[in-house]
């Protein structure tokens, strides 16, 4: 029960709560206990639990999945603006964590009707299908799908380590200078959802991108699959 304070309830219920989750007794994707039980425990009504609740969820601490319950929300670990063209390589360095990358595949292969689209190829013209997924101090937070044309890299291509804009440059002496993105949401995918550990009620964002040159030439299609719980992109929107 809450001790009696000058304040009003609920915000002694929410400071309770606030502190709950910063001790980590109510640790990042736990489902919290029933309002009933919550209201009896800190000896409120309901209505008064709401409200703090409601704060909570304005400010990011909780979400409500509705027919589910009510969990306390995973923070972000990477923040982004996405006007800014990045390399999730140096992302993750931004924010002071170390990159990494695993499970590394790839193929060559004719591309598909969409990627020759996207890349101006002829059909059947040879690509590199790479995949990897990236991490961020071990922490699996993106999984990568990059197509590179055979006839810009060669045959003697055999992958790269972290960015594909340092290795392009260094190897190739190509700069991608833009992209034209897109951002989906992707539900119930099990591959992705285990590449990047996550359970079936983890959201993942999809951002395609086609990268150009200097000479406005495609020279990358990605697709960037984002544990949305581990990444918070944001849009800096401004008025004319």
């Amino acid at each position: 029960m809450l001790v009696p304070d000058k304040k009003p309830l609920y915000e002694l219920a929410l400071n309770k709560m606030e502190e709950l989750i910063k001790t980590g007794v109510w640790k990042e994707g736990m489902k919290l206990p029933s309002e009933a039980s919550l209201s009896k425990e800190f000896g409120i009504s309901r209505a008064t639990l709401r409200e703090a609740m409601r704060i909570m969820e304005d400010e990011g601490l909780i979400a409500k999945q509705q027919g589910v319950g009510t969990f306390v929300r995973r923070k972000p670990i990477i923040r982004s603006g996405l006007e800014e063209l990045f390399s999730v390589t140096a992302l993750i360095k931004r924010q002071g964590m170390k990159p990494g990358t695993k499970d590394f595949t790839f193929y060559k292969l004719p591309a598909l009707e969409n990627e020759a689209e996207k890349l101006k190829l002829n059909p059947g013209d040879e690509i590199y299908k790479v995949e990897r997924v990236r991490t961020a101090d071990d922490i699996p937070v993106v999984y990568c799908v990059d197509r590179l044309p055979r006839k810009i890299v060669g045959d003697k291509f055999s992958g790269f380590e972290e960015s594909v804009f340092a290795f392009l440059e260094k190897e190739y002496n190509i700069k991608i200078t833009y992209a034209v993105s897109s951002i989906k949401v992707v539900k119930h995918d099990f591959t992705i959802e285990k590449k990047l550990n996550i359970g079936k009620n983890g959201s993942v964002l999809l951002l395609e991108q086609i990268h150009y040159d200097e000479n406005n030439m495609p020279i990358l299609f990605s697709s960037n699959y984002f544990n949305a719980d581990k990444f918070d992109f944001y849009i800096i929107r401004k008025r004319d």
